[in-house]
């Protein structure tokens, strides 16, 4: 009986310990979940206050920014980003990249760049009308921070910087070929009179003209460029005066060259047109197109000029009834050294600078040159510049 009571006993403290331990396991389970809920809401606070924080700044940067998860699906995109890519507002969460963009491309670029782990960047050409360029910069995620790895797009739009970039490479080109041209020619005739030329006056005298011509035309394009220069980089020198005044004048120094070429030159002008801006450089405008209107006009054509005030504008406009331009040349007459007629422009003596220098002296003046033009029935340049008074 005694050994039945403690075998009781002991069973009865095996039990108890058990349970104990039970009870223990389970506070300690208890104890771990609610650590393991603490750190899940510190977790999903933290990655919410991240979010914000990307949102934040990604509203307050002029780029495009996109965030990819990672099976490539967009799970942010600001602003920028949807008018980038003609999104409306946060339209771009949940689709492909490569929907969003339609360029194979760019979708292989951040695949690539994601799985390097290297910050980098590409400019893409984008389909469409009017064609852009767009530079993307993929940047690495690393997990934690979300609760997953993503991937952030940043795009930025650098068509323009593109265009000029193209303008930039052109003009030294351009550059390039127009002076070594003429300086080719004055060498070829200095070499020829050196080995003997320069002693049959008749032969010398035929080079010297040359090598004087083709050093006026150095000198012309120099001249433009210099002016060029001046008008892009420099605030024109504003004051009051009568622009009607300035434009019988040009007309009037352009009359000679009109009768040598055959055309018939006439003027339209109120006796008074005020205009606050830079004398010399609006002289220099009518002068280069009233100069190309004569030029490109056959004999018996005809230019006419006009000015006149029209909404507040001093208007300035060259009609001639030359040889126009084509539809396909329009968008470009107004680039540095960009001839419709490249053989007449060179034996005419142009520089290629005059419609540019145009378009910029005008621009600067807060002004617009625009053409309109046929081919062969002519063309009308019109200038329009605000009437700003001075202070």
């Amino acid at each position: 009986m005694i050994w039945v009571a403690i075998a009781s006993i002991l069973i009865a403290l095996v039990c108890a310990g058990s349970m104990i331990r039970a009870q223990r396991a389970r506070a300690l389970a208890s104890a771990d979940l609610s650590r393991a809920n603490e750190a899940n809401d510190q977790l999903a606070a933290h990655a919410a206050n991240y979010h914000q924080k990307l949102r934040a700044l990604s509203e307050s940067s002029g780029a495009g920014m996109v965030v990819l998860d990672p099976k490539g699906a967009i799970i942010h995109a600001n602003a920028a980003a949807g008018r980038i890519l003609n999104f409306q507002g946060n339209d771009l969460v949940g689709h492909s990249l490569i929907h969003a963009t339609l360029s194979s491309e760019m979708q292989q670029f951040v695949v690539a760049a994601a799985s390097s782990g290297q910050p980098t960047s590409q400019d893409f050409q984008m389909s469409g009308s009017p064609s852009r360029v767009l530079r993307g910069s993929v940047h690495s995620l690393s997990p934690g921070l979300s609760g997953m790895p993503e991937v952030v797009l940043i795009l930025v739009d650098v068509t323009e910087l593109h265009r000029l970039e193209t303008i930039r490479r052109d003009f030294v080109a351009n550059v390039s070929h127009e002076l070594r041209t003429p300086l080719a020619s004055i060498r070829a005739i200095a070499e020829t009179l050196y080995e003997g030329a320069l002693h049959d006056e008749e032969v010398a005298g035929s080079f010297l003209e040359t090598i004087i011509r083709e050093a006026d035309r150095l000198g012309r394009i120099s001249q433009d460029l210099l002016v060029l220069s001046d008008a892009e980089s420099k605030e024109p020198q504003r004051g009051r005066f009568n622009s009607a005044i300035l434009v019988s004048d040009v007309v009037e120094r352009s009359k000679k060259h009109a009768e040598q070429s055959g055309v018939k030159l006439s003027l339209s002008v109120p006796p008074d047109l005020p205009l606050f801006a830079s004398r010399d450089q609006m002289e220099q405008v009518l002068v280069n197109l009233v100069d190309n209107a004569i030029k490109y006009t056959a004999a018996e054509g005809s230019v006419c000029v006009k000015a006149y005030t029209e909404d507040e504008r001093v208007i300035f406009s060259v009609s001639d009834t030359g040889i126009g331009i084509m539809h396909q040349d329009l968008p470009r007459i107004f680039e540095r050294f960009y001839r419709v007629d490249k053989a007449r422009s060179r034996e005419s003596g142009g520089t290629g600078l005059g419609l540019s220098i145009v378009k910029n002296i005008v621009e600067a003046h807060h002004g617009e040159v625009k053409v309109l033009s046929e081919f062969n029935r002519g063309s009308t340049f019109i200038v329009s510049l605000p009437i700003i008074k001075d202070s």
